[in-house]
Parts: structure tokens; C-alpha cells; sequence
């Protein structure tokens, strides 16, 4: 029994071990199966069309998974799918769980190849698809999706052919097409008549020639004695069935290498532009000209043989003319630039454009350009003018009136300058001194200015007001510069900064003379000689002019009582009223220089001294006229005068100039 017990309980407990081997077993299994509907995502595929889906073929092609009929398992949310079928094009789609789980797929069927050659071998055909060009081949090569097609082949030496063809999935077409060459003529002349013609190398007879040909390019050759063979190619097309043609032939060469002195100049060939290295037909007649300006010009004839080569060589001579150079006055004559003579004067020239200067100290140098000519003299006239009188002629502007400076021009008749003996405040250095005119005279309207001065001595200023404390050689050196600003002869001579003498027929600006200055204070535009600027009452009216009025009170001796004019010290030029002449601040604002030597002594009374310049020689110079320190009437009388050396804040000037 005992035996019998431990065997039952050695089999319940093999028994116990398979049951939980089964069980572990069973475990793994649905562990397993449970970890593949988590970890794997399933997609269904459709493919379209029907007879595609008859043979569809999947395939993971990335991710891991695996198919199952038409549905596809992938590890993961992702994967790649190829689809593909017989005669089919394989798709490669993605699949995604974002997506969906459902798919259609719609295949495209693989088209026909299609391959069309021509009977003739005809190259260069045009192949139309359905009246659409395909492509310019030999053969057509393409591929057809599934269809029914009409195919044109096209070219220009054969008539147009169709043929239809119907393509079938992944099928093969192989067609030929015969072509009908077209047919036509080729017609062909030349100048000269006679010309032997060759066709494809094979000789066919003489121009005028007319042969009939089926379409296609031809080759020819024309020749003929003493010219040069031409080849064509001439071609029957649908376009051109019955060509035509007109040959020219040209004559045999020959080479010409020419020569010319001097070089430069225009070489032709019978009438025509040529390179001195030419070539020319042979055995006709050629005439060559050679021509060059300032030359006399050659011509000869040549004649050669088919390739003969010939040098001809061209030598001009100089062409000449007589040139006459004339001028109103003596002058110098410079041709390009070289001193030749004096007008008058004659010269044989080259016929060439050239250049001439006529050239006189104190004028205008005038420049002229001129062609002398081998058929008649040519005379070269010049006016010679002053620079001044040049200006004028073109209308140009003075250099004063770029300043501003504005002149006014007076002829002054004879009067007595200086006050009368009996005139209440008169000072006794008032030299009565009879003058007369015989010049007109040109005078500035106002007093010159800060900024006027300063274009001459690059000084910056930019006042109106009148220039000041200036010298009289200063003053004399401004009017010298202003006449170099236009051509004209300066009146003082200067050593250094100092006035030594004068040029009296000189037309430069200048300072006015005593004379001139009293004559516009006094006498312009008036009946009668005044005693002040404004006339002869001793009264002054409200705004006269720039005077010693009440604001210089207390800083002088001497003020006009209870008058007012404005200003303290200077006032710009022009502030007050013009005088009966048009002149600005003759009565006031600043003293002004004039260009006589002062001398307390005066000349004869008894003589009449024309166009006055005053005593040769002295230390100081005459200052005319009021300014604004003059603070008593007398003071303001036309006939004022005083001497100084130096400048002072109270002297300025005016500018004038002779007319003529």
C-alpha cells in the first residue's frame, strides 16, 4: 500500500508541474497577443482600379510589419506601403493612425512604347500627336497611355502621312509610315549666259537650265571661264516646289597692295572705298583715286590677270592757296601760333584748316580759324578792338555791374569851381578856377562799399555800408583793378602800392577829379550853380542826408540841433534820397577822396583849364564833401574841400571813368 501511496503522490505532483507549465504557457500567449494590439496599428488598403486590385501586391517598405491580404500591420503610428499590380505603376503611399485607418489607392496602368520609322528614312520629320507637335526626330520613339492616337509625320521635301494607332496597357507598337517625295523643278540662270551647271556632281547641261526633280536638297555648281565657281544648294520643299535661280558669277581676283603718302587720306577703287590691300577683278579695267585735304589729289588705271599681284604707290603734292591777313589796325600776325608778319600781310598756304591770332598790345587778341583754297585768294579781315570795346560789342556785362556798381555818365559844360567871395561860410582854400569839358564822363551812383572792397582786397565783408579808412593810393589801386577786370588801359601808374604818375588818355577807372565831383554836386541838372547839394536854401529838410545830427551829441563840438537822420555813424549807401542828377550821398555819410593833389595855393583865375586834373604834384589829396561828423551848415556847402594823407573813418569815394 505504501508503494502504492507514493506513487499516486509522485504522479499529482508531475501533474501540478504540467498545469503550471500549461498555465505560464497560456500566460505568455495572451501576453504576447496583448502586446501586439498595443504595439501594432493596422491599415486597411483599397486598390483601384478593379483589375489592379486583382493582382495587388503590398509590402512594408519602411517600419517594421507585415500584411495581411489587403490589410497592413505596422510597429508603431507610422510606416511606408508600396502598392503595385501586374502592368500596373507601383505607389508608394504613407500610412499614419493621424490619418485614418482606411485607404484607396488608385493605380496608374503602364502606358504602350510606340516606336514609327519611315519607309524612305527621312530625316528631320515633324510628328504631330492629334494635330499637336511632339517632337523634330528621325524616328518617333515616345510612349502612349492606354488610347486611340492619330500620328502625322510631317516634312518638308515629302507629302504629309498619318497613320491611327491604339494603345494598350504596357503594350508594344512598332509602325512604318511611306512617305511621297513631292514633286517640282529647279530652274536656274546666271549672268554671263553659258554657264556650265553640275547637279549631285553630275553635269546637266548650261545655264538657262530647267530640270525636274522629286523633293529634296540638291547641290550645284556653276562655272564658267575667267570666274570663280559657285556652289548652292537648292532645295524642293512643299513651300518651294519650282525654285529658281539667277546666278552672278564673278570675275577671276587679283591683288592690288598700295602704297599712299601721306598716309590718312581717302583711297577708291572706282569710285569706291577700299583697303589698300584689295582684291579686284581680273582682266577688266580699274581706276584707283587717291585724296587727301591740303593735297592735290591722283588717279590712275590698272589692269590684271587672274592672280597676278600688283604694288602701286601714291605720292601727293601739297596743295596751295594765297592767304591776305588784313585788320583795321596794325597788328601782328601769329599762324598756329608762330609770329609771321605785321598786317598787311601775304602768305602761300596748305590748303588745311589752320588758325590765326592777330595780336596788338593794349587790344583784344582776335583768333580766327580758316581753309585756305587753290581756286582764288582768301583774305582774313579783323577788327581789332580794345578788350573794353570788345565786351560791349558781345553785350557783356561790365565787371562793375557784377559788383553792383552803378554808373551814371554826365558831360560837364564849363563853369567856375570854388564858392563866390561874397558866399556866407566860405573857407578861403575855395579856389575859384574857371574849367571846361571835352570829354563825357561816366560816375559812380553811390559811394563804394564794404562788400565792393572787398572783392578786391578779399576782405569777407558783406556791408553796404561805404568802405572807410582806406588810403588815397588804396582807393587809386581799387580803381586800377577794376579796369583789368575789363580790358581797359589803367589810369594810374603804380610802383609798388604807390601812385607815381598818371596815363591822362587812358579810359580805366579812376577817382573823379575836384571839377567833376563839384560839377555833379552843384551843377548837374541844375540852371544855375547851388550852394549845397540840395540847392541853395539854408535850411534842411527832414532826411536830407547823413549828418552830425542829435545821437552825436555829446561826443563832438559841433551837431545840427534838433535834426535826426537815423543813422549813428555810417548808413548803408543809398539810405537817403538821390540829388536832382541821381547820385546817392554826394551831400553826406562819408567824405570822399577825388584825385587832385590838394594845394592851399590856387591856379590862375584868369585861364580856363580843360578836363582838370588839379596840381601836378603834392603831399596830400583833396577830400570833398560832408559826412556824417560835418555838424555845421558851411560844412555842408557843394564847395567843402579839405587835404589829408591818410585814410580816416569818415573818407570814402566814388569811382569814374572817360567815355571816350
Amino acid at each position: 500500500m505504501s508503494n502504492i501511496d507514493a506513487g499516486i503522490d509522485k504522479d499529482k505532483r508531475n501533474n501540478r508541474w504540467i498545469v503550471l507549465v500549461c498555465v505560464g504557457l497560456g500566460g505568455a500567449l495572451i501576453a504576447g497577443y496583448l502586446s501586439w494590439l498595443f504595439l501594432f496599428n493596422g491599415f486597411v488598403i483599397k486598390v483601384m482600379p478593379e483589375n489592379a486590385a486583382r493582382t495587388q501586391s503590398l509590402a512594408v517598405t519602411s517600419g517594421i510589419g507585415f500584411v495581411s491580404g489587403n490589410s497592413v500591420y505596422v510597429l508603431g503610428k507610422e510606416g511606408t506601403v508600396a502598392v503595385s499590380a501586374h502592368q500596373y505603376k507601383t505607389r508608394t503611399i504613407t500610412v499614419n493612425v493621424s490619418q485614418g485607418a482606411n485607404y484607396t489607392v488608385q493605380l496608374e496602368p503602364l502606358p504602350a512604347t510606340v516606336t514609327i520609322t519611315t519607309v524612305q528614312g527621312a530625316t528631320d520629320i515633324r510628328w504631330m500627336l492629334n494635330g499637336q507637335l511632339l517632337e523634330t526626330a528621325d524616328v518617333l520613339k515616345t510612349e502612349l497611355v492606354p488610347g486611340t492616337y492619330t500620328i502625322d509625320a510631317l516634312h518638308p521635301a515629302f507629302e504629309d502621312a498619318a497613320i491611327t494607332v491604339t494603345a494598350e496597357i504596357a503594350g508594344e507598337i512598332n509602325e512604318t509610315i511611306s512617305l511621297t517625295p513631292i514633286a517640282g523643278s529647279i530652274t536656274l540662270e546666271s549672268t554671263p549666259s553659258g554657264a556650265q551647271v553640275e547637279v549631285d556632281g553630275v553635269v546637266i547641261g548650261t545655264t538657262p537650265v530647267s530640270l525636274q526633280r522629286p523633293g529634296g536638297a540638291y547641290p550645284i555648281s556653276v562655272s564658267y571661264a575667267g570666274y570663280q565657281v559657285l556652289n548652292d544648294t537648292v532645295s524642293i520643299v512643299k513651300s518651294e516646289r519650282a525654285p529658281q535661280r539667277h546666278y552672278y558669277l564673278k570675275p577671276l581676283q587679283a591683288t592690288l597692295n598700295v602704297v599712299l603718302q601721306p598716309s590718312g587720306g581717302a583711297f577708291l577703287i572706282n569710285g569706291q572705298p577700299a583697303n589698300t590691300n584689295a582684291s579686284v577683278d581680273a582682266n577688266r579695267e580699274h581706276t584707283l583715286r587717291y585724296e587727301k585735304a591740303g593735297y592735290i589729289a591722283q588717279a590712275k588705271t590698272v589692269t590684271l590677270g587672274p592672280g597676278e599681284r600688283s604694288k602701286v604707290t601714291f605720292e601727293l603734292a601739297p596743295e596751295m592757296g594765297q592767304v591776305m591777313f588784313t585788320a583795321n589796325l596794325p597788328a601782328d600776325v601769329y599762324i598756329n601760333g608762330k609770329k609771321v608778319g605785321t598786317t598787311p600781310y601775304k602768305a602761300a598756304m596748305q590748303t588745311l584748316p589752320a588758325s590765326v591770332e592777330f595780336k596788338k598790345e593794349g587790344y583784344r587778341t582776335v583768333p580766327k580759324s580758316f581753309t585756305p583754297s587753290a581756286r582764288q585768294q582768301i583774305v582774313i579781315d579783323a577788327e581789332i578792338l580794345r578788350e573794353f570795346e570788345a565786351r560791349r560789342q558781345e553785350g557783356r556785362p561790365l565787371f562793375v555791374d557784377s559788383l553792383g556798381i552803378n554808373l551814371i555818365k554826365i558831360a560837364p559844360e564849363a563853369f567856375t569851381m570854388g564858392s563866390p567871395v561874397n558866399e556866407i561860410g566860405r573857407i578861403r582854400n575855395e579856389h575859384n578856377v574857371q574849367v571846361d569839358f571835352d570829354r563825357q564822363v561816366w560816375v559812380s551812383r553811390h559811394e563804394i562799399t564794404e562788400s565792393q572792397y572787398a572783392a578786391y582786397n578779399k576782405g569777407g565783408s558783406k556791408s553796404d555800408k561805404p568802405v572807410t579808412n582806406i588810403s588815397w593810393d588804396e582807393a587809386a589801386a581799387f580803381t586800377n583793378w577794376l579796369s583789368e577786370q575789363e580790358g581797359l588801359s589803367p589810369f594810374y601808374v603804380m610802383r609798388g602800392n604807390r601812385v607815381v604818375g598818371v596815363r591822362e588818355g587812358a579810359r580805366g577807372y579812376r577817382l573823379p577829379t575836384e571839377a567833376e565831383w563839384e560839377y555833379v554836386a552843384r551843377l548837374s541838372r541844375r540852371a544855375s550853380p547851388t550852394k549845397y547839394v540840395w540847392g541853395s536854401q539854408e535850411r534842411l529838410r527832414d532826411k536830407q542826408g547823413n549828418f552830425a545830427d542829435e545821437s552825436m551829441k555829446g561826443k563832438q563840438t559841433f551837431i545840427l540841433t534838433g535834426y535826426n537822420d537815423g543813422h549813428v555813424g555810417k548808413s548803408p549807401v543809398g539810405s537817403f534820397g538821390a540829388d536832382r542828377g541821381g547820385f546817392f550821398d554826394i551831400d553826406g555819410n562819408v567824405r570822399e577822396w577825388v584825385h587832385d593833389f590838394y594845394s592851399v595855393v590856387g591856379p590862375s583865375p584868369d585861364r580856363v583849364f580843360l578836363n582838370y586834373l588839379g596840381e601836378p604834384r603834392g603831399d596830400l589829396h583833396v577830400v570833398k564833401g560832408a559826412s556824417f561828423k560835418s555838424g555845421r551848415m558851411k560844412e555842408l556847402r557843394a564847395s567843402i574841400r579839405s587835404g589829408s594823407a591818410e585814410g580816416e573813418d569818415d573818407i570814402g569815394f566814388r569811382i569814374a571813368r572817360y567815355d571816350q
